[in-house]
Formats: C-alpha cells, sequence, structure tokens
C-alpha cells in the first residue's frame, strides 16, 4: 500500500473571534464591518466563511446568559487550512482594516483587543452545503 494514499488534505480551520466597539463608534464601525466582508469575499478565496455578528437585542425572550456587551462584535469564520487563516491576518484586506479602522474599537497595547478561540467540527451541517444529493 502507498504511504501516500493515508495522507488527508489540512483540515478546515474555523474560530470565534470578539471584538469590542467604542463606544459612539457603533455605526462608522458597522460599516466598515461590512465592508471589511465584501472585501475578504473578493480577495481572500481560502476564507470560507467570514460572517460578522452583534449581540441579537430585538427579542426580550431570548436572554442571554450570561448577559452580553452591546459593543461585542463576534466573527464566526471559517479558513481553507491554518495557512489560509495566516494569510487573512497576515494579509493586505485584514491590516488595511485594522490600520484605518483600528481606532473604533477598544485596544491593547496599540491594537484591538480581541479574543480567538480556534475550533474543530465534529457534528451538524450548514444547510444547503451538506444536503445529500440526489
Amino acid at each position: 500500500m502507498n504511504d501516500d494514499a493515508t495522507i488527508s488534505a489540512p483540515a478546515p480551520v474555523s474560530l470565534i473571534s470578539e471584538w469590542f466597539l467604542k463606544p459612539g463608534c457603533e455605526a462608522e464601525g458597522l460599516a466598515a464591518l461590512s465592508q471589511l466582508a465584501l472585501d475578504v469575499r473578493a480577495n481572500e478565496p481560502d476564507t470560507l466563511t467570514y460572517l460578522v455578528h452583534t449581540p441579537f437585542l430585538d427579542d426580550a425572550r431570548l436572554q442571554a446568559l450570561p448577559p452580553v456587551d452591546p459593543s461585542s462584535v463576534l466573527f464566526f469564520e471559517t479558513y481553507r487550512n491554518a495557512d489560509a487563516f495566516l494569510a487573512h491576518v497576515g494579509g493586505p484586506v485584514f491590516k488595511g482594516f485594522v490600520a484605518a479602522h483600528g481606532d473604533l474599537f477598544i485596544a491593547s497595547n496599540g491594537s484591538p483587543y480581541t479574543t480567538v478561540e480556534f475550533l474543530s467540527r465534529q457534528a451538524g451541517f450548514i444547510r444547503g452545503q451538506d444536503e445529500p444529493t440526489s
């Protein structure tokens, strides 16, 4: 048996990342983030998913615990592999965004304060993408 047959492609890498908009910067920050998502889509083909969320506060029946920070921006991202993620954070789209708009976010050591958690998909689906073909 050829050993090359047992080598699989690098696994996709997903993550969640949280940033925090400065008070009074919400509208400008969300507009900049919308443009960032468009630029990532147009220029980074190995970025498979790039979703930007803010807390859903429109229905009092849906209470988040612990309570959410309304200035929070949560990213859900999936990359073809680790190299694609590193290309994103080291590339011109992301670096340009931080240079132009980083001051709209709470900072630590001169850069937007962020948390990042890398994820490994264990189960689930993406409707429309994981549907069985007939």
